[in-house]
């Protein structure tokens, strides 16, 4: 029998699925969920957990003692049981898990432990413990143990050669950001403008966007989140590491310097005054946890070693936040000026500057969602020549040598940006080798083009996409 997706679970339809399909089956799993904070993932757990009658423990920066008392209490709640609500906690985690197996007899049972990190901090022997359940006490069982986590690299760790869990999990959902046709769900009534510019200063995670009022205007949700010193997300920014180490100023640092602009391995390390090893470690540790990503031309063949890389901040919300909120934070302005008339004189007008990165990403989202295109897209990504005079926003490569290249124009395009278009495009194709058609797609924010542009796109001799069809939820089926 399916548990129905609740009605205040936006998307997710795959995640859902994938549990669902899990949860059916007459076996025991072992599933890790992770994904960053704020993206959901504690949001579809309990809802699930609550669906299928199964037991949901978040954990917290606790002594091992605190959690197993904590989780005993959860436990007894949940079977009703007297003694365990009334505080006489398990003696062990081995007693607590024999309990909960016995309570299963033999039939499918959901057990959650969320931000498991800090359970396997605070007890280092548990992981150990539950491969020997694994291993020896479940195999006949149906239990669905899952780990939950945001802390992404710790979780990454539990699947590494040296430890307990190794080769043990059955399942791994990443529970990823939203896109903008997601993220408009929670904004119905708005403009699809209003829509793509707060998807830019509010981020891509459901935590967030779950932040806007959708009954009042852009300009007053801005003002209340971001412009004022009680706001949820004016200050969200400069601590979302401090979960997840206790010495992140050089982290800091590094975003800092990406938002404003150093891109490159060189820039980065001139602006934040770390070279070598402590520098590299704390970037692989920030794509580790999904916070930047080093990006290279989609022609390259080997990404990993591109001395054509640059590094992007992943989350539009933080990209935001450390270009017009950290300058208003650091002068002290917030609480001095009236928050709308921030909005008015300091956000509003630096905004069609600053969307235009997040509407390419805007567009290179759409373009991988394969809607209305003439070919399934089977690597996605930008170009841009050694001395990045020449970049195109979006190429696409299909399987039997179609390519796309795209302009991205947060405004208006025109008849030059196609020409221009169409010259780069050969240069794009000759790094790629084996194109057999090139088809060039222009993307405008405002749904705007010169009358050349609009009569090529009737022609059908360029496509031509609004900030409309990138909000769509629509799918391509391919034959």
């Amino acid at each position: 029998m399916e548990s129905p997706r609740p009605h205040d679970l936006f998307d997710r339809e795959t995640e859902w699925r994938t549990l669902e399909s899990l949860w059916r089956k007459p076996r025991p799993d072992l599933v890790f969920v992770m994904g960053r904070r704020r993206a959901g993932k504690s949001f579809m757990l309990t809802r699930f957990a609550q669906q299928v009658g199964g037991i949901y423990y978040q954990a917290t920066r606790r002594t091992e003692a605190e959690q197993l008392a904590g989780l005993t209490r959860v436990i007894g709640q949940h079977f009703d049981d007297a003694a365990l609500q009334a505080g006489i906690a398990f003696p062990s985690w081995e007693d607590l898990f024999g309990y909960i197996t016995r309570r299963a007899d033999g039939s499918p049972f959901l057990f959650v432990l969320d931000e498991f990190p800090y359970l396997a901090a605070a007890a280092p022997a548990l992981t150990s413990i539950i491969q020997s359940l694994w291993d020896h006490a479940w195999p006949k069982t149906q239990i669905k143990l899952v780990l939950s986590g945001s802390y992404i690299s710790a979780m990454n760790q539990l699947e590494e050669v040296d430890q307990p869990l190794y080769g043990r999990r059955t399942a791994k959902l990443v529970v990823g950001p939203f896109g903008l046709a997601e993220a408009a769900l929670f904004m119905p009534g708005w403009s699809v403008r209003d829509q793509m510019i707060a998807y830019g200063m509010y981020g891509h995670l459901p935590g967030h966007l779950s932040l806007i009022d959708a009954a009042r205007p852009l300009g007053a949700n801005v003002a209340d989140a971001l412009l004022t010193p009680s706001g949820r997300l004016v200050d969200e920014a400069q601590h979302m590491l401090d979960a997840f180490t206790a010495d992140a100023h050089v982290h800091y640092s590094i975003i800092e310097a990406i938002a404003g602009g150093e891109q490159t391995w060189g820039g980065i390390t001139k602006r934040v005054g770390r070279v070598g090893g402590t520098l590299q470690r704390a970037i692989r540790w920030l794509e580790e946890m999904q916070v930047i990503a080093r990006v290279a031309p989609v022609t390259e063949r080997n990404p990993q070693r591109s001395k054509r890389a640059v590094y992007r901040i992943i989350d539009p919300y933080v990209a935001f936040w450390h270009r017009l909120i950290a300058p208003l934070v650091n002068a002290g302005t917030l609480g001095l000026v009236a928050p709308e008339q921030l909005w008015n004189e300091a956000v509003s007008p630096a905004l069609d500057d600053y969307m235009g990165l997040v509407f390419e990403e805007m567009c290179r989202d759409f373009v991988r969602r394969g809607d209305r295109l003439p070919f399934r897209p089977v690597r996605l990504g930008e170009w841009w020549d050694g001395a990045s005079r020449n970049q195109v926003d979006v190429v696409a490569i299909g399987g039997k040598g179609d390519l796309l290249v795209g302009e991205c124009k947060w405004g208006r395009v025109t008849a030059a940006h196609l020409r221009s278009l169409r010259e780069r495009a050969h240069a794009v194709a000759a790094e790629f080798g084996g194109v057999t058609h090139i088809h060039t797609a222009l993307f405008s924010g405002r749904g705007e083009g010169d009358d050349e542009v609009l009569l090529e796109a009737e022609a059908g001799a360029t496509l031509f996409f609004s900030g409309e069809d990138l909000r769509s939820p629509v799918r391509q089926t391919f034959s």
